[in-house]
């Protein structure tokens, strides 16, 4: 395997990276749906280091009047190559979600346990080894003084856990990439695989929608006055659950899993206790579709379904849509930097890079349907938004030289 870092550069990054996560992890970073006041302390932070480390650095601030500060904060950076005309963009987020159960954590989620190879902490996998990737990386070739064949952009950015609107989505309004260079490359690390072997290219159209049963209220112990919603609402759930998966057959091996999946997830509390039969009934679902099937068509058989079980039943059912992400194209594997990004994880990992497309949303997509090439990428056990999450500083270091071999020998 082909080597960039030598063992004292590993060590001198090992310390770095653990000190990153030690100055950022412990400040919250929550987006206010999720109960926080958004990213901007430690925006602060990650802006000071990238201005220590001698980067070009321009704030790009969503206005945001739900939060203290009344902006959600984006930073570009960029560290001149060779080539001015193309730039390597490193895409990270700066927003967590919360910890969720307290109990569930063997150590505190908001200070940075280190435990041999691990690192515990609310953060440190989603998206914050990201942000340590990006600024180990920028840390060497600024200190060993070498000059990548292309520019390396990094890009912290808020809001992706709730939708983008005042991170990603913001940047690309403001055609903020477009202003460094012609030809703009992403590199997205927010999910992959613990040898590094996958590589997203590609993801699934994603729909959220809630079902409303209505019948009629009413003692439980005179059911022929109501009309039982939970039951119904059982019964109609269940059958929307035959037809939509009847109905979505398509099979593509680039998916993992290689098919559409809709499930029944969130179910809102009908009445408060035992003895009264509820008149309405409601239940959220979450669809990750195949891009092969258009999203219109779905909805049209969730309310064609809805009106033939309410005309034989006697319930209303409502179908609301709560949104949709259309998923965009796959990024090409001809594009010549999909080509060299896989041969540098070959070269450097000893492992057969396999390009897949997932369910899980990234802001990948939005770059995608701008029509810029972009892989999710980065070595991890996928622990995001569990309890005790944790990443691996070998996989970290693992990481940076496999971007280093690509930006010094393979762009």
């Amino acid at each position: 395997m082909s080597r960039v870092l030598g063992r004292k550069d590993l060590d001198e990054l090992k310390d770095y990276i653990i000190s990153l996560y030690s100055k950022f992890i412990p400040v919250k970073a929550l987006p206010p749906e999720l109960g926080g006041e958004g990213e901007a302390r430690r925006a602060e932070i990650l802006e000071g280091e990238l201005r220590g480390l001698g980067l070009e650095v321009e704030r790009v601030d969503a206005p945001d009047d739900r939060v203290p500060d009344g902006y959600r904060p984006n930073i570009a950076a960029l560290l001149r190559g060779k080539q001015g005309n193309k730039t390597l963009w490193i895409v990270a987020h700066m927003d967590t979600v919360p910890e969720g159960d307290i109990s569930l954590w063997k150590y505190p989620p908001y200070k940075v346990t280190i435990e041999g190879d691990y690192i515990y902490g609310r953060g440190v996998e989603d998206d914050g080894q990201a942000i340590v990737l990006a600024l180990g990386a920028a840390k060497y070739l600024v200190e060993k003084g070498e000059k990548p064949r292309i520019n390396l952009g990094i890009a912290f950015v808020s809001d992706e856990e709730v939708g983008s609107r005042y991170g990603l989505l913001y940047l690309l309004k403001k055609d903020i990439f477009t202003r460094y260079s012609e030809e703009n490359y992403f590199l997205v690390p927010d999910a992959g695989s613990p040898d590094g072997s996958k590589v997203i290219v590609a993801e699934k159209h994603i729909l959220h929608f809630k079902v409303t049963v209505r019948g009629k209220q009413a003692h439980a112990s005179m059911p022929h006055a109501g009309l039982n919603a939970h039951r119904l609402g059982m019964i109609f759930n269940l059958g929307l659950d035959e037809v939509i998966h009847s109905t979505l057959r398509e099979h593509d091996d680039l998916y993992d899993p290689p098919v559409s999946t809709c499930e029944p997830t969130r179910k809102e509390e009908n009445v408060g206790n035992i003895n009264t039969i509820p008149g309405t009934d409601i239940v959220y679902w979450d669809c990750r579709i195949l891009p092969k099937r258009d999203i219109k068509d779905v909805v049209e058989t969730l309310k064609s379904y809805a009106y033939y079980f309410s005309s034989r039943t006697g319930a209303k059912v409502e179908i609301d849509i709560l949104g949709y992400d259309d998923a965009g194209e796959p990024t090409s594997l001809d594009n010549v930097f999909v080509k060299n990004f896989l041969a540098s994880i070959e070269e450097t990992r000893g492992v057969k890079p396999k390009a897949i497309g997932i369910g899980g949303g990234t802001v990948a997509r939005y770059l995608r349907k701008q029509g810029y090439p972009a892989i999710v990428w980065m070595t991890c056990d996928e622990t995001a938004h569990q309890p005790n999450e944790y990443t691996r500083l070998s996989y970290i270091l693992a990481d940076i030289e496999t971007v280093l071999y690509y930006l010094l020998r393979k762009a």
